[in-house]
């Protein structure tokens, strides 16, 4: 484990001292607390105070990647000039606030809504458990269930989503029901980095996530750029991760982006 003034190494600190910078963040458990009712997150204000210091520092580029909606997850970050990705990679919104989604996901939306009218009384009958329906995907929240109530419910879900030919993947106290076509954090923060000249000689590249879903973008980020800078938030430090360095929480993660605006700056 390790806080972020030692995670910062002078090999890591000369790798983000590239331009462009391309600064990518997972939203809850990175720069929100993780808390019982996804509605209740919220970002400190000193944390959206140096997001914006960021946006405004010369060639910096700041990419929200969640799995939240992408509009739901700038709402809660409520910082201007950004990029959110959202529902894994598949919609963004620009820092123009344009909603993109990919036109071949048109024909899943059925499915999705049809996975939804299916899973509400299940999800319902569960205490403590939630469907949230984000158009493109589903999430099964059931962090206030009772943990004999899960294994069934987890078994119900993935029924009705390999019926309608969808996927079930887990996160953190969460399951959730997409599309079969391969998009997730991994995909997202590749193209991003395509998008905003990330991997082009001279830049620097960054991740920062909490989740199991984060680990796709872990693996895809250093895959295609060896040099790009990957980051676990774990609490715990016991779990394993394909992330080069891990901090503390989501107060670690503030402490990076102070000392990230300040060397911007």
């Amino acid at each position: 484990m390790s806080d972020a003034n030692a995670a910062l190494t002078p090999e890591i600190e000369e790798r983000l001292n590239g331009s462009p910078l391309i600064v990518m963040l997972d939203v809850d458990g990175t720069l929100a607390p993780i808390v019982s009712r996804p509605e209740d997150a919220s970002v400190a204000p000193e944390t959206r105070a140096v997001l914006e210091r960021l946006v405004a520092a010369k060639d910096v580029h700041v990419i929200l990647v969640s799995g939240r909606g992408a509009e739901d997850a700038r709402d809660i970050v409520r910082v201007g000039g950004v990029w959110t990705v959202g529902n894994h990679g598949f919609e963004t919104v620009t820092p123009k606030g344009e909603l993109e989604t990919d036109p071949d996901l048109a024909d899943q939306s059925a499915a999705i809504a049809q996975a939804a009218r299916e899973l509400e009384p299940i999800v319902a009958a569960v205490q403590g458990a939630k469907l949230e329906n984000k158009r493109w995907t589903l999430s099964v929240h059931y962090r206030l269930a009772a943990r004999d109530a899960v294994p069934p419910l987890r078994a119900e879900v993935e029924r009705v989503a390999l019926g309608l030919r969808l996927r079930m993947t887990d996160g953190k106290e969460i399951v959730e029901v997409r599309p079969i076509a391969h998009v997730d954090k991994g995909t997202a923060v590749v193209l991003m980095g395509e998008r905003l000249h990330g991997f082009a000689d001279g830049a620097s590249i960054v991740f920062v996530g909490d989740d199991r879903t984060d680990e796709d973008a872990f693996r895809s980020l250093r895959a295609r750029a060896p040099r790009a800078v990957t980051i676990r938030v774990d609490e715990s430090g016991e779990d394993e991760s394909a992330a080069e360095v891990t901090v503390r929480d989501p107060a670690a993660v503030h402490e990076f982006l102070e000392w990230l605006a300040s060397h911007r700056g």
